[in-house]
């Protein structure tokens, strides 16, 4: 299939560009002004075998599909269709997702990620919170492109649902990141004196999130 593009207008660039975005799975055309998009189909269509080979570097898509398998806490595990209504739920390696409309699945199961992931989140930061005697006002868990967590001024947590994907070493890290802003909102030795109260490992976590980003974007994604 060919790679989907997005135009982006930017009056203060200053020339056309062109770049893979493999949280989105689309390629990014940056234009100057509308009136450049016969320009920017040009450059699409020069660039058309680089763009095919990033394409085919993406780890393949994970739908939401009864049957269908997905990262979950870092394990391949099948995504299970159940008739009725009721609460998802993980049992026998699969997340068992309880849905009256077949049609409705998809989006059920997003939702049901959403909530275990905010679940285990709020969790593990009040975990990490308590043991550094510090507090958060709130915690946001969404879908994020850019930050696996970032904290408010004013004291809120904010997390990609995507983490509750990964192995629970990454999970714990970032929420352990997250609340040492808490009390650092900077990177300085000190900050970084205070993640280690919580994590013994920092890099570990730091470079899977860095090898594996593309496969958890890929989590949910129809193409």
């Amino acid at each position: 299939m060919p790679v989907p593009v997005r135009y982006v207008v930017r009056p203060r660039s200053r020339q056309i560009s062109l770049r893979m975005d493999s949280a989105r799975r689309e390629a990014v055309a940056v234009l100057p002004r509308a009136r450049d998009r016969k320009r920017a189909d040009a450059l699409i269509a020069d660039k058309q075998s680089w763009l095919d080979q990033h394409w085919q570097k993406l780890p393949p898509p994970m739908p939401f599909v009864p049957n269908g398998r997905i990262m979950l806490r870092g394990r391949d595990i099948e995504l299970r269709h159940e008739a009725g209504r009721g609460t998802a739920r993980e049992a026998d390696n699969a997340f068992i997702v309880p849905c009256p409309d077949i049609a409705n699945f998809a989006g059920r199961t997003h939702r049901a990620l959403i909530a275990v992931a905010r679940q285990t989140i709020t969790a593990r930061a009040q975990h990490h919170a308590a043991a550094l005697d510090t507090t958060f006002s709130a915690i946001t868990v969404r879908d994020t492109a850019s930050r696996w967590g970032s904290c408010s001024i004013n004291g809120r947590l904010n997390f990609s649902w995507r983490l509750i994907c990964a192995p629970d070493f990454v999970l714990n890290y970032v929420c352990a990141h997250e609340v040492a802003h808490l009390l650092e909102h900077n990177h300085s030795p000190r900050f970084w004196a205070q993640v280690a109260k919580r994590v013994d490992d920092v890099k570990t976590p730091k470079h899977w999130l860095r090898d594996n980003s593309p496969t958890l974007f890929a989590i949910g994604a129809e193409h």
